[in-house]
């Protein structure tokens, strides 16, 4: 069964790593960058943004919507070391990313996927963990299979494996590139090296995948094989090539993953895994390509990115526990603190989405890891302390009691 799309998107997140000692460094190298500009967040035009978080998650995450106008005029004026100084210190910063102008034309090739990128954000958090995100859409195909095919082909291009897989004989071409290496270039020029990030044992290898499909009605009603449905939308979620055979007991085993049961809407499918969220849906509602795709791009993207940042620092404070006890400690600490024990909305669609995110990334057994690891350490760290602190009170002791006894011998002996 071909399923035909109305309406698509994916957006591609790679995580990186910046060290916290050059976070202000790199955010004036993204001031100074004349293709990104800094994302400013309007009480009036992001009012979805703005009634959807909660009071401390803006302030963690649009810390710009406090900003009047006046303010934003006077920042506008600052030069780039005093702006780079004001956005470093801030939890978070959003920077849009411009691509030239001079686009590619298009060479028509055997299962050739045309696509284009229409945006490109670059998020920054103060602790060093950045996500570069690429919105990408199909062109000049309505073919789900094209969907498929592509999220699976383009969230390896920054990977030694891409040119390997060639055979698989899946091929996509951009407008707005020479060929997908331009793609690599792109995040070596924002992100640099991935040496940190391996590290810290934060995957980017292969993209992150965040993708929404419509598919027309008359293959999607109240007529539609759902085994079938089933079939295609499983590959959809766990980013698996088109001609991947799904058996029946693997979607059973996967039924979790799905998570029908999150939305009363039958003609909407909400899948995860631990690299992956989609949303799938048919035009047989109004809705599902009006409403659904905006929330899902905008509140729903953003929450999405929260449960990330949530998994890769807790990666990142359980390598620094074992190297930077002291610098991991208070990092653990103002973790808790500021985000973890924090709700990020009241909206209830919200909520049941962030606690699958979470479940799916294994937040809470990570969280309960690191909490172990951060006891263990605290408590070695602390008879270490005392041990050298006892050392130290030791060697005082003796020096006062021999500076003591040779007074006494002078003033015995008449020196």
């Amino acid at each position: 069964m071909e399923l035909m799309t109305k309406y698509q998107y994916t957006y591609f997140i790679y995580p990186y790593l910046i060290e916290e000692e050059n976070y202000k460094k790199y955010i004036q190298g993204l001031v100074n960058n004349k293709k990104c500009k800094i994302r400013f967040f309007d009480k009036k035009k992001d009012i979805h943004l703005y009634t959807y978080f909660l009071p401390k998650i803006k302030d963690f995450m649009f810390w710009s919507f406090e900003l009047s106008q006046s303010g934003l005029k006077d920042f506008e004026k600052l030069d780039s070391t005093v702006k780079s100084t004001l956005l470093s210190q801030h939890e978070c910063n959003i920077f849009n990313y411009k691509l030239p102008e001079n686009l590619q034309g298009k060479v028509q090739t055997d299962n050739s996927i045309f696509f284009e990128i229409s945006e490109i954000k670059v998020i920054c958090f103060k602790t060093g963990i950045c996500f570069l995100l690429f919105k990408t859409n199909i062109e000049n195909s309505d073919k789900f299979s094209d969907v498929i095919n592509f999220n699976y082909k383009f969230r390896e291009v920054n990977s030694i494996a891409y040119n390997l897989k060639e055979y698989e004989n899946i091929k996509i071409q951009s407008s707005s590139f020479k060929d997908v290496k331009g793609i690599s270039t792109v995040i070596k020029e924002i992100a640099g090296d991935d040496a940190l990030a391996r590290q810290a044992n934060i995957g980017n290898e292969k993209f992150f995948v965040y993708s929404y499909a419509c598919v027309d009605q008359k293959d999607w009603n109240e007529n539609t094989k759902q085994e079938e449905l089933n079939s295609t939308f499983e590959k959809f979620r766990c980013v698996l090539p088109a001609n991947s055979q799904i058996l029946n007991d693997e979607l059973a085993i996967n039924d979790l993953g799905q998570s029908k049961s999150l939305y009363k809407n039958q003609y909407i499918k909400y899948g995860f895994t631990a690299t992956s969220s989609c949303l799938f849906t048919s035009n047989i509602n109004t809705s599902n390509f009006t409403l659904v795709p905006q929330k899902f791009e905008s509140e729903y993207l953003y929450t999405y990115l929260i449960v990330l940042y949530k998994k890769f620092l807790l990666n990142k404070l359980g390598h620094d526990f074992k190297f930077k006890f002291e610098k991991a400690e208070k990092g653990f600490l103002d973790f808790t603190k500021q985000l973890w024990i924090q709700d990020i909305t009241n909206e209830e669609f919200g909520r049941k989405l962030e606690n699958s995110w979470a479940e799916n990334l294994e937040l809470k057994e990570m969280f309960e890891r690191i909490k172990n690891e951060y006891d263990i350490t605290y408590k070695k760290h602390n008879v270490e302390q005392l041990n050298k602190n006892n050392y130290i009170t030791r060697v005082i002791v003796f020096t006062i009691f021999a500076i003591n006894i040779l007074a006494i011998l002078l003033l015995f002996y008449g020196f």
